[in-house]
C-alpha cells in the first residue's frame, strides 16, 4: 500500500513538473518547430528555383552549341553571351566557348583573351586551368619569357598535368627566345616526371633530339697538379750518423 502511494505521489509530482515546464517553454517549442518547418520550405523552395536557373541554362547552353556546329557564329556568340553572368556552372564553359567562336568570327586576339580570363577566373578547378593555358598559348608570341612566367605561375606551383603543360610551354618559348640551356632544362625535367602526359614527354624528348649539344667552356683555366712538398731538411738536434 505504501508503495503504491509513493508510486502516485511521484507520477503526480513528475506530471506537474512537465505541466509547469511545458506551460514555461510551449511557445519556444512551438517557434522552433515553425522554423524547422520554414527552413525546410525556403531551402525547397531555393532547390527548385536553382534547378528551374540550371535548367533554363542548360537550353542556351545547348542551343548556342548547336549553332556553333552548323556554323552559325553570330547565333552562337550571342547564346554564349547570355551566360557569361550564369552563376550555375556555365560561365567558365561559356567563356571557353567564346573565345573559339570569338576566333573564327573575328580574329580578334583581344576579345578571345578577355574571354579566356573571364573563365579562368569564374572557376578555379580543372576548367580554370585550362582557361589559363589556353590564355597563356594565345599570348605567347608576343609575351616576354618573364611575363609568361608570370602568367603560369598558378599552374607551375601545382602539380598535375596542367603544370607539365605549362613548363612545355615555358621552354618552348624560351626556345624560341634562343634560351637554349633554359629550354633544355624545362624538356629534361619534363622527360624524366612520370606524371606528364605521354604526349608531352614525347614532344620534349623529340625537341631534347634535335637541340645542339651542350657547350664545353675550352676557356676555363685548367687546375695545376698538385705538387708534392719538399723532404724536410736534417734537424740541428738529429745529426745524421757518421758513416761506418
Amino acid at each position: 500500500m505504501t508503495d503504491d502511494i509513493f508510486q502516485e505521489v511521484n507520477q503526480s509530482l513528475r506530471e506537474e513538473t512537465f505541466a509547469t515546464w511545458w506551460k514555461r517553454w510551449q511557445w519556444a517549442v512551438y517557434g522552433l518547430i515553425a522554423a524547422i518547418i520554414v527552413g525546410v520550405a525556403v531551402f525547397e523552395f531555393f532547390r527548385g528555383t536553382r534547378a528551374d536557373e540550371i535548367n533554363r541554362s542548360a537550353v542556351i547552353y545547348d542551343a548556342a552549341f548547336a549553332a556553333r556546329d552548323n556554323n552559325d557564329l553570330p547565333a552562337a556568340r550571342a547564346g554564349f553571351a547570355q551566360l557569361e553572368s550564369d552563376k550555375t556552372g556555365f560561365k567558365a564553359l561559356a567563356g571557353h566557348m567564346l573565345a573559339g567562336v570569338e576566333k573564327d568570327l573575328t580574329n580578334d586576339l583581344t576579345a578571345v583573351e578577355a574571354h579566356l580570363a573571364a573563365a579562368a577566373n569564374a572557376d578555379q578547378g580543372v576548367m580554370g586551368e585550362l582557361a589559363l593555358l589556353k590564355l597563356a598559348y594565345a599570348k605567347a608570341d608576343a609575351t616576354p619569357l618573364a611575363d609568361l612566367e608570370k602568367d603560369l605561375k598558378p599552374l607551375l606551383e601545382r602539380k598535375g598535368q596542367a603544370m607539365a603543360l605549362a613548363r612545355e610551354l615555358i621552354g618552348a618559348k624560351a626556345l624560341a627566345e634562343g634560351d637554349i640551356e633554359r629550354a633544355r632544362s624545362e624538356f629534361e625535367a619534363l622527360a624524366l616526371d612520370l606524371e606528364a602526359p605521354r604526349g608531352v614527354q614525347a614532344r620534349v624528348n623529340q625537341a631534347l633530339a634535335t637541340l645542339p649539344a651542350r657547350k664545353v667552356n675550352l676557356d676555363a683555366p685548367a687546375t695545376p697538379a698538385a705538387t708534392p712538398a719538399p723532404a724536410p731538411a736534417p734537424s740541428s738536434a738529429q745529426p745524421a750518423q757518421a758513416s761506418q
